[in-house]
């Protein structure tokens, strides 16, 4: 699908042309991880990755897939790339962003529509 939205091209590009936030995305394609996580694998420091997880949420490039309460009441995310693909196109100064989503990430997102639709 092509990215149209001048604001979420501009988010990609920049998720895509930051280091850490390139880490992250990439790393949670495939399944979903905890911030906590993310900064391990990855060896960003937490605070950093806390600051980078929040920005690429707001710019909805990563989206919560499961929201974890333990047993001792901590509340903590798991966090998957909304994207599985992203192609950035130079031509003739004019940019464009096509995307291919994240299947299992849209088909919850598409089953969550669906449940709040019907209510």
């Amino acid at each position: 699908m092509e990215i149209t939205d001048p604001q979420q091209v501009q988010a990609v590009v920049q998720g895509m042309a930051d280091e850490y936030s390139r880490k992250i995305l990439l790393s949670c394609i495939a399944s979903a991880k905890s911030v906590e996580g993310l900064s391990r694998e990855n060896d960003i420091p937490l605070s950093t990755c806390y600051r980078r997880v929040h920005e690429l949420l707001d710019s909805k490039l990563l989206v919560v897939e499961k929201v974890i309460i333990t047993p001792d009441g901590k509340k903590y995310e798991l966090l998957r790339s909304a994207y599985r693909a992203v192609t950035i196109k130079l031509d003739g100064g004019v940019m464009a962003v096509e995307a291919v989503m994240n299947e299992d990430v849209a088909e919850k997102l598409r089953r969550l529509w669906l449940t709040m639709k019907d209510r």
